[in-house]
């Protein structure tokens, strides 16, 4: 598996869960322009620091790997914290429902593309993207639909 694919599915996992943690605790629910402007910022930072961990050949090896999707999924947490105090209107709430879904499997996905790559278990990584290929897709459909542009876009 090479290293461009496995970085890009990092990317995409990230990218893709920034927009979808955010069913929380906010005391009323966002109007669709508050919840694009707040999240595609957290989109954009987020993608930024996966842009940056990226850089420089920093998934060589698989013990590498490991590591920088432990690094990713360090920013995942953090914008899935920022982005659970968000609450879509009421016209949203299906749609961030399956992207919260979306969200959550291409998270566990990253955290198992790590696992696999120490493991060295290059069938079950690719079985792993593939998956994650087809869930970002759908997410993507959905950010598109909802006008989360920075949200949408993977690196």
């Amino acid at each position: 598996m090479g290293r461009t694919r496995i970085a890009a599915l990092a990317t995409s996992a990230l990218a893709a869960v920034a927009p979808a943690a955010g069913c929380g605790s906010s005391p009323k629910p966002l109007t669709r322009a508050q919840l694009t402007s707040r999240a595609d910022a957290i989109c954009r930072a987020v993608k930024a620091k996966i842009e940056a961990a990226n850089k420089g050949g920093s998934a060589n090896t698989p013990q590498q790997l490991e590591r920088l999707t432990a690094k990713i999924s360090r920013f995942e947490q953090a914008a899935l914290v920022e982005l659970a105090k968000l609450v879509p209107p009421q016209a949203l709430e299906a749609d961030w429902k399956r992207f919260v879904a979306g969200a959550q499997t291409l998270a566990e996905d990253t955290v198992n593309l790590g696992e696999y790559a120490a493991a060295k278990n290059q069938a079950a990584a690719r079985r792993l993207i593939g998956a994650a290929e087809a869930t970002q897709k759908q997410m993507a459909a959905i950010a598109k639909r909802n006008s989360l542009k920075d949200c949408e876009q993977v690196p």
